[in-house]
């Protein structure tokens, strides 16, 4: 049961962030919510589950919601070409999962996207329905198994950081240390005597398109890219990229 359970709770977070995803650039309040698996033609993409829990996953989307979704995100009528296509899930499927690991309860936990391919989706899987304005925008799927993480011998069950999740020599007691987070809008150069000439008023060119992703950094090491939204009134980054969990150990020693 517990399996089940933490499957249905991956279930619903990506649907939930891969509909966040799509609504961030189309810029049309969607919703997700439960409801019957697709059935037919689809694109599927496998996932790989590490940490508390460990498996093999595939996401999937009906074939008339990715037609939806292109045409949503491209601003025109027709049908996104395959290759498109491929790449417009990848990266919304990638958004999805770095930012389900994110979410309460997902500590430790990593999903590593696979390659989208177009096939039939699986009679065993369960349903996400995304809607706008009430009709149906596209359909999601998530299929396979996962089961908890093996630990050593002699740690007790749930004991996290006996799996994927534990951490090099010491620094598991250093994780309730505060760092100091960096968000990097963008950098530049210029001369000296430019720099002597700033005055209130003065404009700098950063050379940075206002689209083009911030970086979050620790210290001097780049952990994670993202877009600059407001949340609560204030601003915040949501996660689109993260640097590798080794990488993100390293600027966390620095």
């Amino acid at each position: 049961m517990a399996d089940q359970l933490t499957i249905e709770t991956l279930r619903l977070a990506l649907g939930s962030e891969f509909c966040a995803a799509v609504e961030a650039v189309v810029g049309t309040p969607l919703t997700a919510a439960d409801g019957a698996a697709p059935s037919g033609p689809g694109w599927g993409t496998p996932l790989t589950v590490s940490g508390p829990v460990e498996g093999q996953l595939t996401a999937w989307v009906d074939a008339a919601g990715v037609v939806a979704i292109g045409r949503a995100m491209m601003g025109v009528d027709e049908a996104p070409e395959p290759g498109v296509a491929a790449d417009m899930l990848a990266q919304l499927w990638a958004q999805a999962a770095a930012a389900t690991t994110l979410k309460d309860g997902f500590a430790g936990l990593t999903l590593t996207p696979g390659p989208v391919m177009p096939g039939t989706m699986p009679d065993d899987g369960a349903g996400v329905v995304v809607t706008s304005g009430g009709d149906v925008f596209a359909t999601l799927s998530l299929a396979g198994t996962v089961s908890r993480a093996s630990t050593r011998a002699g740690a007790p069950p749930g004991d996290v950081s006996a799996g994927h999740g534990a951490y090099p020599g010491n620094l598991a007691a250093l994780l309730d240390i505060d760092l100091p987070l960096v968000v990097r809008f963008a950098r530049t150069e210029m001369s000296l005597r430019a720099l002597s000439q700033l005055g209130p008023g003065s404009m700098v060119d950063m050379g940075r398109s206002p689209d083009a992703p911030v970086q979050l950094l620790i210290g001097s090491q780049v952990v994670a890219e993202g877009e600059v939204v407001v949340v609560a009134g204030n601003y915040g980054v949501r996660i689109t990229t993260l640097a590798s969990p080794a990488e993100r150990l390293r600027a966390m020693e620095l």
